[in-house]
C-alpha cells in the first residue's frame, strides 16, 4: 500500500496543456530531493513535477562586472534600484499578504505566510551570504601577509566593507532549510562551506579555507528580519546579520572577530526601492589588546551632513582585561554611546571613506571599491553534499524559468508549487521536533 501511494504522489496531476518541457523533468522524486515521499503524502501540498538537475553552467552565478549597473546612488538616501523588471516583480505584494493575514485570522489556521515566487531570486541565503566574502583571496591574502599587526587589522577591517554594494540587490534570496549546505570556490583554489544550523533564530555557520595558508575566516550570521507588520506598516525592512565573522592570520598569529552592520531595505512592499547601511561595525583583536569602531548613516557626530553612505570609525588600544565586565555575547546591536577612547594617545588609526567608494585610513586609500571587479565565486566541483542548496527543486525551477522566458511563467508557477511543498515540510518536521522534545522531557 505504502508503494502504491509513493507512486501515485510521484505522478504529476497537472493538465495536459500545463505540461513542461520534458527535457526539464523527471517522472520520479530525484534522490537528492529537498522534499521526502513520506513527507508529501502527509502535507499532500505539491502541484508541480519534479525538476531535471541543473547543469554546472546554470548554477554559476556571474558577478556584474559593471559597478552597481541597474542602480543609482542619491547620497542623502540611499542606493535605488532602477531596474523594471524587478520593480514591476514586487507590484502587488502587500495586496497577496493581506490576503494571506486575513484568511488565517478568519480561519483560525497557523500564521504562516509565504511570499510569492516572482520576488525571488534563484539562490540561497547561504549564496547571498558568500558575496560578503568575495575579496577574500585578494584582501586577506594582503591581511596575512603583513609582519605588522596594524597594517593587517586595516586589511581585515578593509575586507569586511569591500563586498558590502553586493547587498544592494533586491530580490529577496530563498530562506535556508534546516540543515542545508552550500559548497563553493575561488579560481586560486580557496573554498568555502555553509550549513544552516537553525531555524529559529535562522542561523547559518561557515568556514573559508585559503589555498596559501595564509587565512581562514569562520564563524556564523543569525539573520534576523524585522517583523511583517513593521514592514507593512512603515515600507521598510531593517535585516540584522547578528552574529561573529573571525579571520586568523598566519604571519602575524593574529585573531580578529567582527560584526556586520544593518541594512535598511526601503520601498518594501511599494513605490521606489532603495537600501543603505546604518549603525555600526566592531573588530576585535583582543590577544594585541585593539578594538576597532565604525559608524554608517549618520551614526557619530563626525558624519553630520556627510553623505548616507560615508563611514567614520577609529582603530585604537584597548585593555580587554581592564573591562571583563561587559557583556558576554559579542555582537552588540547598537553602537555604544562613547565608542572611541576618551585620549587621543590610545588612538592608532582613523577610517574614512565610503562603502560604495573606497577605504582609507589615515587619509592613505587602501582599496577603491569602484575599481575593483569582485573575484568570481563558483559552486564547487567537487563531490558536494546532498544538503547542497544546488539540489532544492524551487530553486532549479525558479533558475529555469529565468533561463527559458517562453516558459518562464509556467516554470515560475512550479517553483512556487515547490516552495510551499518545501515549507510545509519544514513546518512538519518542526512539529516532530517538538513532539520529541515534549516526550523527552518526561
Amino acid at each position: 500500500m505504502t508503494d502504491q501511494k509513493e507512486k501515485e504522489t510521484q505522478k504529476s496531476d497537472l493538465p495536459p496543456e500545463k505540461t513542461p518541457h520534458p527535457e526539464h523533468v523527471q517522472k520520479e522524486i530525484d534522490p537528492k530531493s529537498f522534499c521526502s515521499i513520506p513527507t508529501l503524502n502527509k502535507t499532500n501540498t505539491l502541484k508541480a513535477p519534479f525538476p531535471i538537475r541543473l547543469t554546472y553552467e546554470q548554477l554559476i552565478c556571474n558577478f556584474e562586472t559593471q559597478f552597481l549597473k541597474g542602480f543609482t546612488i542619491r547620497d542623502n538616501s540611499g542606493v535605488y534600484c532602477l531596474k523594471k523588471d524587478v520593480v514591476e516583480k514586487q507590484s502587488g505584494i502587500i495586496k497577496e499578504v493581506i490576503t494571506q493575514l486575513t484568511k488565517c485570522i478568519w480561519t483560525g489556521g497557523v500564521m504562516s505566510l509565504s511570499l510569492p515566487i516572482r520576488i525571488f531570486e534563484p539562490r540561497s541565503m547561504l549564496e547571498r551570504i558568500s558575496d560578503w566574502f568575495c575579496f577574500a583571496p585578494v584582501l586577506l591574502t594582503k591581511a596575512g601577509s603583513m609582519k605588522d599587526k596594524v597594517e593587517a587589522m586595516k586589511y581585515v577591517i578593509t575586507f569586511s566593507i569591500s563586498a558590502l554594494f553586493r547587498s544592494t540587490e533586491q530580490l529577496k534570496s530563498l530562506n535556508p532549510m534546516l540543515g542545508e549546505t552550500y559548497q563553493c570556490e575561488w579560481e586560486d583554489g580557496s573554498k568555502m562551506y555553509f550549513e544552516h544550523t537553525c531555524h529559529t533564530p535562522p542561523i547559518s555557520h561557515f568556514y573559508i579555507k585559503s589555498s596559501n595558508g595564509l587565512y581562514t575566516v569562520s564563524g556564523y550570521i543569525d539573520m534576523e528580519m524585522g517583523g511583517m507588520m513593521k514592514t507593512i506598516m512603515t515600507n521598510t525592512m531593517l535585516i540584522i546579520p547578528k552574529g561573529k565573522i573571525t579571520v586568523k592570520l598566519l604571519e602575524t598569529n593574529q585573531t580578529i572577530s567582527f560584526q556586520f552592520p544593518k541594512i535598511t531595505m526601503g520601498g518594501a512592499l511599494w513605490g521606489e526601492r532603495y537600501c543603505y547601511f546604518s549603525d555600526h561595525m566592531k573588530f576585535e583583536d583582543r590577544d594585541n589588546n585593539l578594538k576597532g569602531v565604525i559608524a554608517f548613516a549618520n551614526g557619530r557626530k563626525e558624519l553630520k551632513g556627510k553623505r548616507i553612505h560615508d563611514i567614520y570609525g577609529r582603530i585604537f588600544n584597548y585593555d580587554y582585561k581592564a573591562n571583563m565586565d561587559e557583556p558576554n555575547p559579542f555582537y552588540t546591536e547598537y553602537m555604544p554611546s562613547h565608542p572611541f577612547p576618551l585620549y587621543n594617545k590610545d588612538i592608532v588609526s582613523e577610517i574614512t571613506g565610503s562603502w560604495l567608494e573606497n577605504i582609507k585610513f589615515d587619509n592613505k586609500e587602501y582599496f577603491s571599491i569602484k575599481d575593483s571587479s569582485p573575484p568570481q565565486i563558483y559552486p564547487s566541483k567537487e563531490q558536494v553534499l546532498n544538503s547542497d542548496c544546488r539540489y532544492r527543486e524551487d530553486k532549479e525551477w525558479l533558475q529555469l524559468s529565468w533561463d527559458n522566458k517562453d516558459k518562464g511563467k509556467l516554470y515560475e508557477e512550479y517553483a512556487q508549487a515547490w516552495k510551499l511543498a518545501l515549507e510545509a515540510q519544514q513546518r512538519y518536521e518542526r512539529g516532530l521536533r517538538k513532539e520529541y522534545a515534549n516526550k523527552a522531557k518526561y
